[in-house]
């Protein structure tokens, strides 16, 4: 997701980035937020200045709901302030105008940790269906949910009635002791995250 409050800009970054995948660009903050409610990004780059609100604002609140989603600052000028805020958030920083060799370059990384973090949620899914006793549909919705599948999309990426997948959540809560299907994913999302946070360093 691109949120730029410069439509010419917004339209140049999605452009850029057309060729690593689908890129959904937003004006506002509170467009942003209704992007983040009903779809999952791999990514978010943000403008610091949106019309109501800061970009920053919207790379805590992506992270709330995935820890590992990437993300880029992008401004016209240099702030102290918002470079450490940047870098306590973990995320990337480029001026306007921004380079179009720098941005390709996030947008690999970001295709590389997908691929590397889609195997570490295989694992943990694979956990949680041991660890919980959850059956193979039960798994299944499970890990389409963790790979950024919404809830009204289960039904149809199965193959089956809604009212079965309803049934199968239901039931894979009362295992699992969530609330709901977005807090499960959020902890199976933060469970990945202390997994890579606790491998040891290669040795050279």
């Amino acid at each position: 997701m691109i949120a730029e409050d410069d439509a010419l800009i917004g339209r140049s970054l999605g452009r850029e980035l057309g060729e690593h995948g689908h890129a959904v660009v937003v004006g506002t903050l509170e467009e942003a937020r209704g992007a983040l409610a009903s779809q999952s990004f791999s990514a978010v780059i943000v403008d610091v200045g949106l019309p109501d609100g800061s970009g920053l604002e919207l790379i805590s609140e992506a992270r709330a709901k995935d820890p590992e989603v990437a993300a880029l600052v992008v401004s016209g000028g240099v702030d102290e302030r918002r470079l450490a805020t940047a870098h306590h958030l973990g995320a990337s920083y480029l001026l306007k105008p921004v380079d179009a060799a720098e941005l390709h370059l996030f947008a690999v990384r970001t295709r590389a940790r997908v691929r590397t973090r889609t195997a570490r949620v295989e694992a943990v899914v694979a956990r949680w269906a041991l660890v919980h006793e959850l059956t193979e549909a039960e798994t299944d919705v499970l890990r389409l949910a963790a790979r950024g599948a919404r809830r009204s999309q289960l039904a149809s990426l199965r193959g089956v009635a809604p009212s079965t997948v309803k049934k199968q959540v239901q039931v894979l809560l009362g295992k699992t002791g969530d609330v709901s299907l977005e807090s499960a994913v959020s902890r199976l999302l933060r469970e990945v995250l202390h997994e890579v946070e606790r491998v040891p360093p290669r040795s050279r």
